[in-house]
């Protein structure tokens, strides 16, 4: 695996602080690109046994430019170079993961529009193969699906790329992973789609703990406070999506408080 020579992560980094420190917009933007492209290429070059290839839905960037010039991703660029130059081989799944969601997460950030990653076949496992290595049922596998588990759609069924199993055991990156999936949904939902998956979601964790609202579940229990509960992650996604759905109704309706429980 070629990695990049400390002379050229050098001459990357000074590169890239003369463009923020001019703050030169066309500079920041061709040092993004420069990284991105490098990080890229690297991919294909590095993991062709895990990757066929990487397509664009549209190859030229419309730049977030309030984002281009922030200190994210400034550091995203340092830590990206940084990453490219001490890479050893063998490269764990987990690692792998962690670059592709970190450099899915960048493409969006900075204005980027869909980025599609093709996997080799035998980087692919079944839901039930998927299933017995995270220990859990073919339901509740369904269920981190839906949350934002990585999948890709076969010609025949769903499969699963090898490193969202090793994700899924990571805390941090399971809930990037789930993050950067939510937000991909996001662009390909109107506001109408998204109000039934979120009343959809509410209506599930209402029957499974019994109660029209969050507050009425921690009156149960007792506690005054999500963070009291012994496992706050389902209250915490619970008061988000009702958050989520006022807002989503004044988009639709106008107007604010209406969704409030009746």
């Amino acid at each position: 695996m070629k990695t990049m020579s400390l002379a050229m992560l050098d001459q990357s980094k000074d590169d890239i602080h003369e463009a923020y420190q001019t703050n030169s917009l066309s500079k920041i933007g061709k040092e993004t690109l420069y990284v991105f492209d490098r990080v890229v290429h690297f991919m294909l070059s590095a993991f062709k046994n895990r990757l066929k290839g990487i397509t664009f839905e549209n190859s030229e960037f419309e730049f977030d430019e309030a984002y281009l010039r922030s200190e994210k991703n400034m550091k995203h660029m340092l830590k990206t170079m940084e990453l490219l130059a001490k890479l050893k081989s063998p490269v764990s799944d987990l690692e792998f993961g962690k670059l592709k969601v970190d450099v899915e997460r960048w493409h969006y950030r900075m204005g980027g529009e869909g980025m599609y990653f093709e996997y080799r076949e035998e980087y692919l496992i079944t839901p039930k193969e998927a299933a017995e290595s995270l220990g859990v049922s073919n339901v509740t596998l369904n269920k981190y699906m839906k949350q934002g588990l990585d999948m890709v759609d076969t010609t025949s069924h769903r499969k699963i790329p090898k490193h969202a199993i090793e994700l899924w055991k990571d805390p941090v990156y399971a809930i990037r992973m789930q993050m950067l999936a939510q937000e991909i949904k996001l662009r390909n939902q109107t506001p109408e789609e998204r109000l039934k998956e979120v009343l959809e979601e509410i209506t599930e964790l209402q029957k499974q703990y019994k109660a029209k609202n969050v507050w009425e579940v921690l009156h149960k229990n007792k506690v005054m406070d999500i963070d009291a509960m012994d496992d706050p992650s389902d209250m915490r996604k619970w008061k988000d999506l009702e958050e989520e759905r006022e807002e989503l109704l004044e988009e639709l309706i106008g107007g604010p408080g209406l969704a409030k429980e009746t």
